[in-house]
């Protein structure tokens, strides 16, 4: 018993770490027409407007992700439509297609089960497509685009 308060006590004080950490630091690039904004996890949360539960082949049984749709950012880059290429911390990127983004409208995760994810928990932010919703478990392509530790998302004209 002891043993699963001292786990639950760390868990807590390093997440707290993490949110302390991501509140300061920018954690995103948004890039648009060669103007770049950066943003901190605090300037990200009032733009949440999405919450996607599903299963994916890294997590086990469904998961809550909550974040900011391709939708939303699209309209904060002031975009109507277009590509977007989101890299990762360590330069993996995926052209998502705008037609991803009608159809599935996948949500830049910056929670996962209520948590802020770090970066060995594939966050800061996570790009997550809702493969429940649309029985898309399988689909490699998609989760190609899944792409996790994402610090950059650029318009593709």
């Amino acid at each position: 018993m002891l043993k699963n308060f001292v786990r639950s006590a760390v868990v807590a004080v390093f997440s707290v770490m993490t949110l302390v950490s991501y509140a300061s630091e920018n954690i995103l690039t948004l890039e648009s027409q060669g103007e770049e904004n950066q943003f901190t996890l605090e300037q990200l949360l009032p733009y949440v407007d999405k919450e996607v539960i599903t299963s994916t082949p890294w997590t086990n049984g469904d998961t809550t992700f909550v974040g900011i749709s391709a939708k939303e950012i699209l309209h904060l880059l002031g975009v109507e439509n277009a590509d977007l290429k989101v890299t990762a911390l360590n330069n993996y990127w995926s052209r998502i297609p705008y037609r991803d983004i009608e159809k599935y409208n996948p949500v830049f995760a910056i929670k996962k089960n209520g948590q802020t994810m770090s970066v060995r928990d594939k966050g800061p932010v996570w790009l997550i497509y809702p493969l429940s919703e649309f029985n898309e478990q399988n689909n490699e392509i998609l989760h190609s685009r899944m792409v996790w530790q994402v610090n950059r998302i650029e318009i593709i004209q």
